[in-house]
């Protein structure tokens, strides 16, 4: 326990807002430091999971108050293939890749301390009552392309249609990125039928942006090496690397690569 807490302490030196996008800024740091004013659990998912309500007023949505997911440490199950105790960190290093793109499909998403000990927070998003147009298409299937992108570089081996969120103004966001950056390939996705195909040009564009700026590249690096291994982060840089070399969707087994009842 010792440990964790020692690890938690470490990823939190930059502050709340370190790596976030500019846009992010006023909510990351409210959801790290704004005092708690209700707490209720998410009664489904494999592990422990809450609704925080904020006394903070949430800047999408008028006369509501900021609330976020909480996912804290002691709540996770053990699995196999992720070291234990680290999911909530990859949460938070999903959303620093997200950020370093500058893509805003990942919700804001931070480290605090909370009711149940260390643990992730991200901003609680509101689905969309409306249902998109015909006009909408495009913008979707771009938003969609650039979560798989998203999720090749973070090799997120839980991409399921229901952590696929449509909110306000059509916009697409990506939640749930526990089980991510293993150093290994692990990749399993609802977006599947991507593999093989050639990323956009502006969404290919963004990552060659990342992968030729070295100065960015460093400063992520040093991010991500608060939250994961260091093979890690080395596996990391190496798919960021490869993806702009060669701006294709890998192509995955159809039983390993898709996840179960997720299409």
């Amino acid at each position: 326990m010792a440990r964790g807490r020692a690890r938690f302490e470490a990823a939190l030196a930059g502050g709340p807002a370190d790596g976030g996008r500019p846009a992010d800024v006023d909510v990351l740091r409210a959801l790290a430091e704004a005092p708690i004013e209700g707490t209720g659990q998410v009664l489904y998912g494999s592990n422990a999971v809450f609704l925080l309500e904020f006394d903070a007023p949430d800047p999408d949505a008028q006369e509501e108050p900021l609330r976020a997911v909480y996912k804290p440490t002691r709540g996770e199950r053990p699995l196999w293939d992720f070291p234990r105790n680290t999911l909530y960190l990859r949460e938070t290093a999903t959303y620093l890749v997200d950020a370093a793109l500058d893509l805003g499909r990942v919700p804001p998403t931070t480290l605090r301390d909370g009711p149940l000990g260390p643990g992730s927070v991200q901003l609680f998003v509101h689905p969309s009552e409306a249902d998109p147009g015909p006009a909408d298409a495009d913008t979707l299937e771009l938003q969609l392309r650039e979560v798989a992108m998203l999720d090749v570089l973070v090799n997120n081996a839980d991409r399921k249609r229901a952590h696929l969120l449509l909110t306000r103004g059509t916009r697409l966001r990506a939640i749930d990125n526990a089980l991510t950056f293993l150093p290994y390939p692990r990749q399993r996705t609802a977006l599947i039928a991507l593999g093989g195909t050639a990323l956009p040009l502006p969404v290919g564009a963004r990552v060659r942006a990342l992968a030729e700026d070295a100065g960015r590249m460093d400063a992520l690096r040093a991010r991500l090496t608060r939250l994961l291994s260091p093979q890690e982060v080395e596996a990391f840089t190496h798919r960021v690397r490869e993806l702009a070399a060669d701006p294709i969707y890998p192509e995955l087994d159809d039983w390993d690569g898709r996840p179960f009842e997720w299409w």
